[in-house]
């Protein structure tokens, strides 16, 4: 086989996984959208939603996680880490719609 060929075949298969890849991001995202769906209150956006919730998430100072904290005391200690920002979001609307069903 020649140079061209495998370079061809290289290329053939960056643009597979490349495809593969977009394809399976669609396919979470239509699904963080159908979970938002179900959890949050009718006609409620997430970006409301997250303002009026008592917890806030922000980008670690690592770059490699989320950290979630709790608006009402103030302190900066994350009282949970998630990986990504979808997590870290439905955590907090998990959360938050918890308290709300059962005060305590």
């Amino acid at each position: 086989m020649s140079v061209v060929g495998v370079f061809l075949v290289f290329l053939l298969l960056v643009g597979l996984f490349g495809l593969v890849n977009l394809w399976a991001n669609r396919k979470r995202e239509a699904a963080f959208q159908a979970w938002l769906k179900e959890h949050l209150p009718e006609g409620m956006e997430l970006e409301d939603f997250l303002k009026a919730a008592p917890y806030g998430y922000r980008l670690l100072l690592d770059r490699r996680a989320y950290g979630i904290w709790d608006k009402r005391t103030g302190d900066d200690t994350p009282v949970n880490t998630t990986k990504t920002e979808e997590e870290a979001q439905a955590w907090i609307i998990a959360a938050t719609l918890n308290e709300q069903r059962n005060p305590s």
